[in-house]
């Protein structure tokens, strides 16, 4: 494999002179337009180039009070959050001129484009988030929380850009198109936790959680027909109908579950367990056996649950621990894709994988640990609408490291 000093090279050509005003020997002077000019300058990547100034005020207020109920301290914490934003985003647009049939091939367009340009989009959302938070001591050893509030997540910026982009290699009848949405508005949800922990002895516990999330303003995939800066068809001498694919704001969907906790400590031995499990569900799940359209899901959602045993007395540390997650949903979209289904989804296979970790204290600044992680050498693989559809399998085997830590 070649090294190089790839400014080296650089300066090397930009020595060379102008090709244009001076005989370079084995330069191809009308080789490129714009021509070279003897000097590489750097230009924006047009339909990459953005650029997004957020503007965000906001009033709070917020109360922190405690009370007695009934012998039982009450803990109360109360927030009131009034938030303004203004978005503005700039791209740089590469405006298609004309489309002509290719001489050598009929089924296919060459696509010519105007000077780029500059084009940019405002936009503007204002949200009221309260949240309130509840926590009232049964007994000394029994806490019950209640948690309620709204919180909201912007749009990843990336969909945002306001440029639509229109690629070559156009074919007769397939036009596409891809288009930012400077309009999308962040997801909100409002949740509601109650959970309910018992710490029945020294460094043991157990605990339970409910919860409902109602999330909105999902960013889900869409596609229009439409023309583009009034370019014609040659083939049929009408405005040329793309596919222009875009993200938008889609609808609410529940998210609710519960969560079970424990951890119980033997004693003064040293040994202890702990266990979780997370059960989840929501009422926009995917229908593999809806083919009339992709179809919007929550993605992410799955079942889980961990076991751990544990050692920890006298600098001795050792842990074993089984994961396990059930399939999910993981997101829309394949290597091969867009079926006469639309967007195809991607699912997750359910796993379990076990790790084992250890460490001993030498000193207070020395210790030497060990890390064996995957011990039941579980693979990750992925499906496609149906689990007969396998998309990908990976076998990343059994991982292990031994190393010394120190502290100074």
């Amino acid at each position: 494999m070649l090294a190089f000093n790839a400014y080296s090279v650089l300066n090397y050509l930009q020595g060379l002179g102008n090709p244009q005003t001076t005989a370079i020997a084995g330069f191809n002077a009308g080789c490129c337009t714009p021509a070279y000019t003897g000097t590489y300058s750097l230009s924006n990547a047009v339909g990459s180039y953005s650029q997004v100034i957020e503007n965000t005020h906001a009033l709070y207020a917020s109360v922190h009070m405690q009370f007695q109920i009934a012998a039982m301290p009450l803990k109360v914490t109360a927030g009131l959050r009034q938030e303004f934003t203004d978005v503005t985003t700039i791209g740089i647009s590469n405006p298609l001129a004309a489309l002509t049939v290719q001489p050598s091939d009929h089924t296919a367009f060459l696509e010519s484009f105007d000077s780029p340009s500059p084009v940019a989009e405002r936009n503007g959302y204002q949200y009221l988030l309260p949240n309130l938070d509840l926590s009232l001591g049964i007994t000394d050893d029994i806490q019950v929380r209640l948690d309620a509030s709204r919180t909201l997540s912007r749009p990843p910026l990336n969909l945002i850009n306001p440029v639509l982009n229109v690629g070559t290699g156009q074919r007769v009848g397939a036009l596409t198109a891809t288009d930012g949405n400077p309009g999308l508005r962040p997801y909100l949800s409002d949740g509601v936790d109650l959970s309910a922990e018992w710490y029945y002895q020294p460094n043991s516990y157990a605990s339970l959680d409910i919860f409902n999330k109602t999330v909105s303003n999902f960013v889900v995939a869409s596609s229009v027909q439409g023309a583009v800066n009034g370019v014609t068809d040659p083939t049929t001498g009408l405005p040329a109908l793309f596919t222009i694919s875009t993200n938008v704001n889609g609808p609410t969907a529940n998210v609710y579950g519960a969560e079970f906790a424990v951890q119980h400590v033997f004693g003064t031995s040293g040994f202890g367990v702990q266990a979780n499990a997370t059960l989840v569900g929501t009422d926009k799940p995917y229908d593999p056996h809806n083919l009339a359209i992709s179809g919007f899901a929550v993605t992410g959602l799955a079942n889980s649950a961990n076991l751990v045993a544990f050692f920890d007395k006298g600098g001795f540390q050792a842990r074993v621990a089984a994961n396990w997650r059930d399939n999910y949903l993981d997101h829309f979209g394949q290597q091969q894709n867009n079926s006469m289904f639309g967007t195809e989804p991607t699912f997750v296979n359910a796993t379990m994988q076990a790790d084992f970790s250890a460490s001993y204290a030498i000193t207070g600044n020395l210790s030497l640990y060990l890390l064996a992680q995957n011990l039941n050498d579980a693979t990750y693989s992925t499906h496609g609408r149906f689990s007969e559809q396998l998309l990908d399998l990976v076998d990343y085997g059994r991982r292990f490291t031994l190393g010394l830590h120190f502290r100074y």
